[in-house]
């Protein structure tokens, strides 16, 4: 006669020979679902469920493409076998043509790009002109400036050549977090370390500066506008500290971040009221969108704006004057 008891270790077993079938033929997917039905099914089976994590975090350490772990070494030495299978399993891949746009100057970027083949140009659109910032060839990388950070695309990126790339998309980082919860930080150190990108853009960009930044004491009413620029009510005052005919920079709280990246690209209407040389201030109305948000300490973040339009000589001369 059979017990409860017994039915139940059949059910394990018979569960375990599932994992370890799907293993073997690579369902890693599949694989980990039947391990949590494990879990579920006897939460004291802890041979079963120890073993069952082991043979999958194996065999999918086995499973890695040896030519990839090779290109990213200096990557790979840093990360923990799940660290590195997390990151791996987490990765998609694209075959793309010559041309391919894959990202666009002013947008938002969810994607870190590592190229396994070909070459990527980054393109800095100013006054009409092209200027390439930076060519990434295999075993580089693109867009970490603003997947780590909280900024739209500064240069466009396209591909030179024939083009294929794995790449990491924002929406997967909650799972990695949940899983490897240092990875996050590991993969930021690792681009910042390696990373290219901002140091180039930085020369290029005062190649092609068109106007000086004035520092400015003052202060700022931003009130957020739609993308269709219509009123949405919601406003925000902010300390100025600097500003140009191109654009402004100012500084905020926010007690989170996700809060101060949701001001990424918005429309801004902005009253600006400037500190003169006689106390009295300098007052005028600029329109402008958010182009990047940057982490300053705790809870202040700087936020940098382009004017829609530049303005107009009579104001730089104030902000001169302003600034005497």
């Amino acid at each position: 006669m059979q017990t409860g008891n017994d039915s139940g270790q059949i059910q394990v077993q018979q569960v375990f020979t599932q994992i370890k079938r799907c293993v073997s033929e690579g369902k890693f997917v599949e694989a980990e679902a039947l391990r949590r039905e494990l879990m579920d099914l006897d939460t004291m089976a802890l041979k079963e469920i120890i073993a069952s994590a082991e043979i999958i975090e194996a065999a999918r350490s086995e499973a890695l493409d040896k030519d990839h772990l090779a290109l990213w070494k200096a990557l790979y030495e840093t990360l923990s076998s799940e660290e590195a299978n997390c990151f791996y399993y987490a990765l998609q891949e694209k075959l793309l043509p010559a041309g391919t746009l894959l990202m666009r100057q002013g947008k938002l970027n969810d994607r870190l790009l590592f190229v396994e083949q070909g070459k990527l140009a980054a393109v800095f659109r100013k006054g009409g002109e092209n200027h390439l910032v930076l060519q990434v060839g295999k075993g580089g990388f693109a867009g970490e400036e603003t997947f780590f950070g909280m900024s739209v695309c500064t240069s466009s990126v396209v591909a030179q050549s024939e083009v294929r790339v794995k790449y990491l998309e924002r929406s997967s980082l909650p799972d990695i977090a949940e899983q490897c919860p240092g990875l996050y930080e590991k993969l930021q150190a690792f681009c910042r370390n390696f990373g290219q990108y901002e140091a180039a853009f930085e020369r290029k960009r005062q190649e092609k500066s068109r106007f000086e930044r004035l520092p400015a004491h003052g202060r700022v009413n931003a009130n957020l506008l739609t993308a269709a620029m219509k009123q949405t009510g919601k406003r925000f005052n902010a300390d100025i500290g600097d500003i140009s005919r191109g654009g402004t920079c100012f500084f905020i709280k926010a007690s989170k971040k996700e809060a101060a990246r949701q001001l990424l690209s918005r429309p801004l209407q902005m009253v600006f009221a400037l500190q003169g040389k006689d106390e009295q201030p300098v007052e005028f109305v600029a329109m402008g969108r958010v182009v990047k948000v940057k982490f300053q300490l705790e809870t202040d973040y700087s936020v940098h704006v382009q004017f829609a339009k530049p303005l107009d000589e009579e104001k730089l001369e104030t902000l001169q004057k302003t600034n005497a």
